[in-house]
């Protein structure tokens, strides 16, 4: 009887041994596939830069004037190499197909891919397949590009304002038109402004400001109003005091459009220069007319235009001076672009609506400092630049403004900055010296000029 007791109990044991055998296997299953799911996603944004650097690389061969199977092998070359460069292990891909749309002329390129698993073996998933596509314009496309340049005092060092007017000027000779272009030459529009401590809105100031660039204020000044014979004060009182304030230098819009387009009019005017913050006494008072021609530098903004002379009069115009409030210089540059802004620039100027047909609207900042100057009393100065040059880049983005960077030996607080502006991380440049700046600037030049991921 004690025998067969025993047997049961041994009995019992293994049935639970192999109910447990029987449960570990759906749970090693469950955690291998998710294993595998995220491989496979990691690999899948892999392959989908590389399909869309090969067909930018197609759409520019098309543009050079070369046949299809020329630009199919372009195309493969570039998304093989790309590929080759990571880890790609278990990860195997057919080639790239392209099919042409005469129609809006657009190149179209996919790609089909299998990702071997690991744990998902368990129950016979021996790979996971995916599809990426992606397409470019490959005909002439209508570009409006804003530069922003950062003209504040430490461009004067180590020759970095030579470096950058030097790099600009092969910047404006890529992106426009050469001589004899057949096409309409209003197809490519650049603008320029820079920044250093504020903006010069030069001749556009009453349009953005609603006030003169020569005016005149009153202020009650508690000051001693009679003196003793030696000199010392007999009695106090109130004085009016005028002030004569000439300039035209601005700084950052602020309340609830601080970080929109939206075009200056009643309650949203951009903010002046007509006082200076009182750290003592936490307070902003009139500025000392004498100070006037510290205020900002005087390079006036060019609005959108494809003529060269005026824009190659701005870079060699340039003159480095002031703080660096990065985030004027953002928006100013969304400014130049925002169809908002038509009715502050000339006709010839005005943007084309966010919605216009195959037309895209980029900005190019440019920065080799830490954001660190605003308006805002006690919270002027880093961090706050920074942050509200990120909100304003958001913004932009949103209204799907390419932005590229430029950050030309830029601390890491400034560079952070550039690389969150950025629309990927591929429009973000580090530039060290003045060849890597002029470089910077033909690269970005080549990858806008009448290129564009279209989805």
């Amino acid at each position: 009887m004690n025998t067969g007791r025993l047997n049961f109990a041994a009995n019992e044991k293994g049935n639970v041994a192999m109910i447990a055998a029987l449960t570990i296997i759906p749970i090693v299953a469950i955690a291998g596939f998710a294993i595998d799911f995220q491989v496979t996603t990691t690999q899948k944004a892999r392959v989908q830069q590389a399909v869309d650097s090969a067909v930018l690389a197609a759409t520019k061969s098309m543009q050079d004037g070369k046949d299809q199977a020329y630009t199919l092998k372009e195309a493969n070359d570039y998304f093989t190499g790309i590929l080759n460069q990571s880890n790609n292990s278990g990860l195997t891909c057919t080639k790239i197909q392209l099919t042409y749309i005469e129609e809006t002329e657009e190149l179209e390129g996919s790609a089909t891919c299998e990702q071997r698993t690991t744990l998902s073996n368990v129950v016979g998933i021996k790979k996971l397949d995916f599809t990426v596509s992606s397409a470019a314009t490959y005909g002439i496309g209508k570009l409006e590009i804003a530069f922003v340049f950062d003209v504040s005092g430490s461009m004067g060092s180590y020759g970095r304002m030579d470096d950058l007017k030097e790099a600009a000027v092969v910047a404006v000779d890529t992106l426009l038109p050469v001589e004899g272009y057949s096409g309409d030459p209003e197809d490519v529009r650049l603008a320029m402004v820079s920044y250093d401590t504020m903006v010069n809105a030069g001749p556009f100031f009453k349009a953005v400001t609603n006030k003169d660039a020569n005016r005149t204020y009153s202020e009650s000044v508690y000051t001693c109003i009679r003196y003793r014979n030696n000199g010392t004060c007999r009695q106090y009182g109130y004085e009016e005091k005028t002030y004569t304030i000439n300039s035209t230098c601005v700084w950052e819009r602020q309340g609830a459009d601080a970080y929109t387009d939206r075009g200056p009019a009643p309650n949203r005017w951009l903010s002046t220069v007509d006082a200076t913050y009182d750290t003592s006494n936490d307070r902003w008072v009139l500025v000392n007319p004498s100070s006037t021609t510290t205020w900002c530098n005087t390079d006036i903004p060019v609005p959108l235009t494809y003529n060269r002379e005026p824009l190659l009069d701005f870079i060699a115009s340039m003159r480095p001076r002031g703080n660096t409030a990065g985030h004027i210089g953002t928006a100013w540059g969304w400014y130049l672009v925002s169809p908002e802004w038509n009715h502050v620039w000339p006709a010839a100027s005005q943007a084309l609506p966010y919605d216009e047909p195959d037309a895209t609207k980029v900005v190019i900042l440019m920065s080799d400092g830490e954001y660190n100057q605003t308006i805002q009393g006690t919270n002027k100065g880093t961090p706050r630049s920074a942050t509200m040059a990120k909100d304003t880049c958001d913004a932009m983005k949103a209204k799907e403004i390419i932005i590229y960077t430029v950050g030309f030996n830029a601390p890491t607080a400034g560079q952070e900055v550039l690389d969150y502006c950025a629309s990927n991380p591929a429009f973000s440049f580090r530039p060290t010296n003045g060849q890597e700046l002029t470089e910077a600037y033909k690269n970005i030049a080549r990858s806008i000029s009448d290129l564009r991921i279209s989805r």
